[in-house]
């Protein structure tokens, strides 16, 4: 049923278009009559009708002057001028000003029906067309955000692809959200999608009110993606932008639809490139949903940081567990969850709940850094890891999984480093055994020369030999100054120097540590 309003200042004709013409019957329905351009808009703004049957010549505001407010409330609206023979030099100006078509009064009823059915065909096929373009958008988007979840796109592709929805991402800072409909039992599809529409709608003109670059994205079923894009601010200000910007969705969708929804956000990223992992993340969080509750926006880091810490403290392995896995040491990786696993089951500190959230934890962080520490590794058999161990109801469950995906990754980096950890070691000795003599022999030196950092080459020492680089440069001196202590009649300062210490008596103390004797008393031992 199409709505249909009449404006006319001859009471008349008025009367007689409202009582003559079935208007039911003809597939339309009269929702308002006015007797000037003044009445006719509030007609228009209340009942927004479909088709407008308008004079021209009328006082306060004639119909040329409502066409043109009319076109702006409404573009898709269709008006229809009637005119006197003597006012024709007026069906120029209604052509430019997109009237659907003009009449010459006095108007015959079987004519005026006629171009109310044209103007309700034109509408139909302009829905029909509009309808498609929608579905065909839709489409689109969902099939991007599908690629999106699965595949890492470069750049470029990521801006073809917003370029498709009308969006030139500029700014130092992006965020994808994700957002479900809280409410998903419609009676039918349509009142689903019709809902979640309204939503998205009100999602646009959100970011549009507090000038937030951006777009909504259509996803399946009751989800859709909001990406934001940052101007030159601070990561923690840009955050706090969304923040505000998802409290604004919250509250704007209960006070205004009476429904609820849930947002969840990925990281915030200074590259366009992490646009793929921050929506993943997003996808990730909206997991925890059952556990966070319904009507909340929640990032990513929230969910990695909430009990975590307390849980990370408890089992004390966090630390030991990612030096394993970037040294490539499979075997202290499970030795260590092991031995965790068992002490939970017997003092049973930590509940289901905070160890779902600390297994996920560190599922997310390993993915992250797996791009730094081993870049071909294969993680997208993992990816649904978070999913699943959402969904495990013990203890023995979650480690079981955790095992299998740091063990693989751990395993990984071992044959990726293959036997070069070993040799670095053993090169670090063969190093300072050759330079102990050096006065300002450091950790640092010894690491550079091996090609690593001496963060890295520090936990090689205590893991592969047990001790840190201070023993084993200890030991090489104090040996070697043994040894010219024996064989010589060298004084203490002159051994001193010659094992690498610049100053005699920090060089006695030491030697006295090590050995029990000071160096008088072990040059007697000859």
């Amino acid at each position: 049923m199409y709505k249909v309003a009449i404006v006319d200042d001859d009471r008349i004709i008025r009367k007689g278009l409202s009582s003559v013409i079935p208007w039911t019957e003809h597939g339309f329905e009269l929702v308002g009559v006015g007797a000037d351009g003044e009445q006719g808009l509030e007609i228009i703004k209340e009942h927004d009708p479909h088709i407008v049957i308008s004079d021209i010549q009328m006082p306060f505001m004639d119909g040329l002057e409502m066409t043109k407010a009319i076109k702006e409330h409404n573009p898709k609206t269709k008006v229809i001028l009637l005119t006197g023979y003597e006012d024709f030099k007026y069906a120029h100006e209604a052509i430019k000003l997109k009237a659907f078509d003009y009449l010459l009064k006095p108007v015959e009823t079987s004519e005026l029906i006629e171009k109310l059915k044209q103007a309700s065909l034109e509408l139909e096929l302009e829905l029909q067309k509009e309808n498609h373009i929608n579905e065909s958008q839709n489409y689109l988007q969902q099939q991007f955000l599908k690629r999106l979840s699965l595949n890492d796109l470069t750049n470029e592709e990521i801006i073809k692809e917003l370029s498709i929805v009308g969006l030139e991402p500029s700014g130092t800072h992006i965020a994808a959200l994700y957002v479900k409909m809280d409410q998903a039992d419609f009676a039918h599809r349509t009142n689903m999608e019709t809902v979640k529409e309204s939503i998205m709608e009100h999602c646009r003109e959100i970011l549009d009110l507090l000038k937030m670059e951006g777009c909504v994205l259509n996803a399946e079923n009751e989800h859709f993606a909001v990406f934001l894009f940052g101007p030159d601010l601070l990561v923690d200000d840009f955050a706090r932008s969304i923040t505000n910007v998802t409290g604004e969705f919250l509250s704007t969708i209960q006070q205004k639809l009476h429904t609820t929804i849930t947002i969840t956000r990925g990281r915030v990223s200074e590259e366009l490139v992490d646009l793929c992992c921050s929506y993943r993340e997003a996808l990730k969080a909206m997991d925890f949903r059952h556990l966070v509750g319904i009507n909340q926006a929640y990032s990513i880091e929230e969910i990695e940081l909430s009990h975590c810490e307390e849980v990370a403290e408890q089992l004390k392995i966090e630390e030991d567990l990612f030096r394993y896995i970037t040294l490539g040491l499979p075997e202290k990786v499970s030795e260590l969850l092991e031995n965790a696993r068992k002490e939970l089951l017997i003092n049973k500190r930590v509940s289901l709940q905070e160890m779902v959230l600390f297994a996920v934890r560190v599922i997310s962080l390993l993915l992250y850094e797996s791009t730094k520490i081993a870049k071909n590794w294969d993680f997208t058999k993992f990816e649904n890891v978070e999913t699943r161990v959402v969904k495990l109801q013990t203890l023995d469950e979650i480690f079981s999984e955790l095992k299998v995906i740091t063990i693989d990754l751990a395993e990984f980096v071992k044959r990726l480093n293959g036997n070069q950890k070993h040799s670095l070691v053993d090169k670090a000795i063969d190093f300072i055994r050759e330079n102990y003599h050096v006065a300002n022999l450091s950790l640092q030196t010894v690491a550079k020369e091996v090609h690593v950092s001496s963060a890295y080459l520090s936990n090689l020492f205590k893991v592969e030999k047990g001790i840190n680089f201070g023993d084993v440069l200890l030991e090489t001196r104090m040996k070697n100054a043994m040894e010219l202590f024996q064989k010589s009649d060298l004084r203490t300062y002159e051994v001193a120097e010659r094992v690498g210490y610049s100053n005699p008596q920090y060089f006695s103390s030491s030697f006295k540590k090590y050995t029990g004797y000071s160096p008088i008393e072990f040059k007697k031992l000859k």
